[in-house]
């Protein structure tokens, strides 16, 4: 039975995506490379088919079934000069293209990285430099723009670069605001849920140059390079009374993956008695201490 749909698959030559588009934002027919004369090609609900020929975005096709030829794809029809002869004398029959599927759904959860970094320089912090991490909704409102601009990366993209790609796109334009509006690390770790709003506000249309809506921006966390996490250790400890454990497990905030309670004490024995190593001194405080006998900081 699967040799009979891998052959049923292989003589196939009508173009239909066959995935669920939900777990795509965009995907790449890898094995359907050539657009068959008088064949069909099927766009399903929730998704558009873009035609790529040359490297360039020729045609845009909406859901339903279309019969390729010079009426469905007109530029690339025109760009591919279907109607001369090859060099053999024959008359072409097929057009070798690259086509991605786009999903236009709404994507509620999608995870954004990046991989160029914000700056920003605090009276309590001074110069320091991380990247930002979150989720945010997503909603593709121009698959031809999506496509040039995934494009621009690579020639091929294929379906895992589309999630990563856009993730970078977003979380890069999060931190260039960061940096532009001179954020606080305070505001950062004490006041986020300000954070996020002016962050909604400020990037509403943001993003209409790469083909995509975004809002419900959520910063999940922040990466500080080496040296600039040494900087924001020390001034966890020091704002311990403001900036506790429960705000940050709360709201899902994290520090390069560490809760803040790490960063202002560490637990340890000796002859199987438990004792707090308070992160600020080294001071070995009792294991029921609610602050450093030494220095006085809260745990």
């Amino acid at each position: 039975m699967d040799l009979f749909l891998h052959l049923k698959e292989l003589f196939n030559k009508n173009i239909d995506c066959g995935e669920d588009m939900n777990n795509h934002i965009v995907f790449f027919m890898r094995k359907k490379k050539c657009l068959y004369i008088n064949k069909n090609i099927m766009v399903r609900d929730g998704s558009v088919c873009v035609i790529v020929y040359k490297h360039r975005v020729r045609d845009v096709l909406l859901p339903g079934k279309y019969k390729i030829g010079e009426q469905s794809i007109p530029e690339t029809y025109a760009k591919a000069h279907i109607d001369r002869k090859n060099k053999k004398g024959a008359k072409v029959r097929k057009i070798r293209a690259n086509i991605y599927y786009v999903n236009t759904n709404e994507i509620k959860s999608f995870d954004f990285t990046s991989n160029m970094g914000f700056s920003i320089k605090s009276r309590e912090t001074g110069r320091v430099k991380g990247l930002s991490q979150g989720i945010c909704t997503l909603r593709v409102i121009d698959p031809a723009k999506l496509i040039k601009t995934l494009l621009n990366y690579k020639n091929k993209v294929k379906s895992k670069d589309a999630f990563k790609i856009v993730g970078w796109l977003i979380g890069n334009k999060i931190n260039k605001r960061i940096q532009k509006d001179k954020i606080s690390v305070d505001m950062i770790f004490n006041n986020h849920e300000h954070l996020n709003k002016l962050l909604n506000t400020g990037l509403e249309d943001a993003y209409d140059n790469i083909g995509v809506f975004v809002k419900n921006i959520k910063l999940k966390s922040m990466n500080f390079s080496k040296r600039s996490q040494k900087k924001i250790n020390n001034y966890l400890v020091t704002h311990k009374k403001v900036f506790n454990a429960s705000t940050i497990s709360n709201k899902n905030w994290s520090v390069r993956g560490e809760p803040a309670s790490m960063v202002t004490r560490q637990v340890g024995s000796n002859s199987g008695n438990a004792y707090i190593v308070c992160a600020r001194c080294g001071f070995k405080n009792s294991i029921n201490a609610t602050s450093c006998r030494n220095c006085n900081i809260k745990f």
